[in-house]
């Protein structure tokens, strides 16, 4: 009795086994089947750039543009809601609207491009002169391009001409005190 009590025993343990290697099987099986990239809380995966008109932006679907700006360095990263006008429309569609931009992913749900602006970023004050020779003071209050805050009563051709070649492309600052500072400096 003891030794049928083995052999039933044997082959419960076995047939679990067996089950469980075939349900492991199905598994790989089945996930052989599958895409490679799919997301497994069922969206869609974002598209490398240039691979296809299939994805269209969908409503609501995030724009996060990154801007590096090359005369400090600094990097700004925007994320909006894509405008409407945006909707629907696919990966060849949506470029030749930012021709300045440079798409790096674009899913539906999200776009992300990046720019490399030679400006100074918004955290700066700058100084440089305007078209009539006369100093002001810029700021990039909008991300991409510069303001004029103030016009001062310096004319840049009153200064050295070290300093003059210096403003001609424009000096970043941090603050109005660095700049009120190093204007005070090059004027003595």
């Amino acid at each position: 009795m003891n030794q049928q009590n083995n052999g039933s025993s044997w082959i419960k343990k076995n047939t679990v086994a067996l089950l469980f290697g075939a349900a492991v099987l199905l598994l790989v099986l089945a996930a052989a089947f599958l895409p490679m990239n799919a997301a497994s809380d069922g969206e869609i995966p974002s598209q490398e750039v240039g691979a296809g008109d299939e994805n269209r932006v969908v409503d609501g679907a995030e724009l996060m543009q990154t801007l590096t700006y090359t005369r400090c360095e600094h990097v700004v990263t925007r994320r909006v809601t894509a405008p409407v006008e945006l909707y629907g429309k696919t990966l060849e569609e949506v470029e030749p609207l930012y021709p300045e931009w440079q798409i790096t992913e674009f899913a539906p749900s999200q776009i992300s491009m990046v720019r490399r602006p030679d400006l100074f970023c918004p955290d700066h004050v700058v100084l440089m002169s305007d078209p009539s020779g006369k100093l002001c003071v810029y700021r990039n209050k909008y991300g991409d391009a510069m303001a004029l805050e103030k016009e001062l009563d310096t004319e840049v051709k009153s200064l050295p001409a070290a300093v003059q070649e210096e403003l001609e492309a424009g000096v970043g600052f941090s603050s109005d005190l660095e700049l009120t500072n190093w204007l005070e400096s090059v004027e003595s």
